[in-house]
Order: structure tokens, then sequence, then C-alpha cells
């Protein structure tokens, strides 16, 4: 009948495709896998150290800030201090903000050498190329603002109390 798809009418065929055969492609595209992000080595990532060409590694990713240098709200020497080296610390010392992670400028160059399993774990807790820089507080918290420990604190109170509250009617039984 109409719309089976069947061999015939290209009528019918049109018809009996409604929408792609094949599930959607995912929208982070192929080349965002850590293996076809170009690895970095730290000689690399060190010779990207002037104020005409700065790089540096956040998290395990490589991001050419050259253009933003000048645009950097705590002034281009802050950045001109960490650069051509890893500097996640000094980066979430600063407390940046979700808008500052994702700043258009900031050019993804690649996964710095021996960082791949920790951009590994950033992907699989849902981070992707187009958030920026990876927030931890954020991937572990699932959005919420807190981290695993924060959440994990009261839980693991109430468990040694209803511990001791246990133990404590045991012992009342017995004697």
């Amino acid at each position: 009948g109409l719309g089976s798809g069947g061999k015939g009418s290209s009528e019918r065929s049109h018809i009996g495709r409604i929408g792609p055969k094949r599930p959607a492609p995912q929208l982070r595209p192929a080349a965002m896998a850590c293996g076809n992000l170009r690895t970095v080595s730290k000689a690399e990532l060190a010779s990207h150290a002037s104020a005409q060409d700065i790089w540096l590694a956040v998290h395990g990713l490589v991001y050419d800030v050259t253009t933003f240098l000048p645009d950097h709200p705590g002034g281009p020497e802050v950045v001109e201090a960490v650069a051509g080296r890893e500097c996640t610390a000094e980066f979430e010392d600063a407390l940046h903000s979700k808008s500052s992670r994702s700043e258009a400028t900031l050019k993804l160059i690649g996964v710095l050498d021996g960082c791949q399993d920790q951009v590994e774990e950033w992907r699989s807790k849902g981070w992707t190329e187009a958030d920026g820089i990876p927030d931890p507080d954020e991937l572990n918290g699932r959005g919420s603002g807190l981290s695993v420990s924060q959440v994990m604190l009261p839980f693991t109170a109430a468990l040694v109390v209803m511990g001791a509250i246990t133990v404590a009617m045991f012992m009342r039984k017995k004697s």
C-alpha cells in the first residue's frame, strides 16, 4: 500500500521513509575524540611562551590564548606568567566563570602529552570541546556546584550515626 516503501513507485518510496533510516549523528564531531585531538609535547607547549604567541595547558588541554591576551580582565601579565606551561592550579585558583571557560577567542590546540586519560575522563563526564575549559566542580557534581566529597560527607555522617545507634541498641538487648 501507500507508504510501504516497497519497490515500484518513487512516490511510495519517498512516503515510506519519514526521516533518516539510521540514527542521527551525534552533535559531537568525531574529531573531538581524544584520539583525534593532536598531542602536544611539553617541549612544544614551552616553545609558545612569548607575548606574541602564548599557549597554555589547563586540565590536560592545550589552548592558544594569544588573541585573548589583550582582553584578559586580570591583565596580560597574569597570563604571560603561566605561558608555555601547565597552569591548572593557577587557573582554578582564579575562580574563572563559566563564560570565561568558553571564551570564543581561546583556540583548542590539542591534548598535552600524558593527559589523554584525564581528557577522556572529562568526556566520560559529559564535557565537550564546545564547553571550553572543563569545570571539575560542575562535571564532578553534575552541575549542582557541589563536589563529590561535599555530597558524600553528610551521607557518610548519617551512616556513622545509624551504625552507632544500631550498635547501642544491640548492646542494650544483650545486657
